[in-house]
């Protein structure tokens, strides 16, 4: 059955007579309610600080406590989403980069299918992303630069075309084209290899969307993994079965992705900025181990890929 509606000051007095939580200030935890939502407050963050056994809050948990978390992790999305954008964007322009020098800037270059690995596997996926192409320089689009080129010049080359794709898209793209245009791709980026990038970049189109959605971030895991890397090694960071327990799907592993996808400085930046974040809102002594951080992870800032 459907859940009944419950006003706020409902919710409130279900909480800390129901639930064992403490509400210090019940004009203030409405207001809260009232802009963030009961659903992505509190049923968002709850399980941090619930006993698992009784389904009641532990003894003393605030609903200042909930709405810390929640306020942190609003800050984390931030850094993280500023920072996957700029690696976005310089894959993206890596790609359009070496595809336009290696085929040229005509658009029937990326419609073509003779650039593409085509197998059994691939060529419906292959065909999905090319139709995607091909809608885009149909319609009549919102993106002004992509009508300038089509009216203007009658050609929209790559590194136009590929503003406008997500980067789930230009991650297939990566994975389909033959060898030559990513190789010379993750060169760019270290010279980390093939199957690194792929996993990189699925990992991270799935953070950048959790970001963007507003969904709770800070103990997100994806069902796939990145790769075993230098730095997991460099950082000793512990196995089991010859399994690394952090950096892998967590999000270490997003960390560990900026490292090999971020310039320099912008990585510097990166880090100092969620190093502050963590120092000013980490709510708890053991919010590192949910985000999969292992406690020498600060030295990742020195290491080189």
């Amino acid at each position: 059955m459907a859940k009944p509606f419950k006003s706020y000051e409902d919710l409130l007095i279900f909480l800390q007579n129901d639930k064992n939580l403490i509400i210090e200030d019940f004009d203030t935890a409405r207001h809260i309610l009232s802009k963030t939502s009961y659903f992505s407050l509190i049923s968002g963050y709850k399980d941090t600080f619930k006993n698992p056994t009784t389904g009641k809050y532990i003894d003393g948990t605030t609903f200042h406590d909930i709405y810390r978390l929640y306020q942190f992790d609003n800050e984390l999305r931030s850094i993280f989403l500023k920072y996957i954008l700029i690696a976005e964007h310089s894959v993206k322009s890596s790609l359009a980069y070496h595809f336009s020098a290696t085929y040229g800037e005509d658009q029937k270059e990326y419609l073509s299918l003779s650039h593409y690995m085509v197998t059994g596997s691939t060529q419906k996926k292959i065909q999905k992303l090319i139709s995607i192409f091909q809608y885009q320089l149909k319609r009549n689009n919102e993106y002004a630069y992509i009508n300038h080129y089509k009216s203007k010049h009658h050609n929209v080359p790559l590194w136009i075309m590929i503003q406008v794709l997500t980067l789930g898209q230009v991650s297939h793209m990566f994975d389909y084209l033959k060898a030559s245009v990513p190789i010379k791709v993750c060169n760019d980026f270290n010279k980390i290899g093939r199957k690194d990038m792929h996993s990189f970049l699925s990992i991270m189109t799935k953070h950048r969307n959790v970001c963007a959605h507003g969904d709770r971030f800070f103990n997100y895991r994806t069902k796939d993994s990145i790769t075993d890397t230098a730095i997991h090694a460099k950082l000793h960071i512990p196995q089991v079965s010859g399994r690394y327990q952090m950096g892998k799907n967590d999000l270490f592993s997003e960390v560990i992705i900026l490292k090999y996808l971020l310039d320099k400085e912008d990585f510097r930046n990166f880090y100092y900025e969620l190093k502050n974040c963590l120092k000013k809102q980490a709510p708890g002594e053991d919010i590192l181990a949910l985000m999969g951080f292992p406690d020498n992870w600060t030295s990742i800032l020195r290491m080189k890929c």
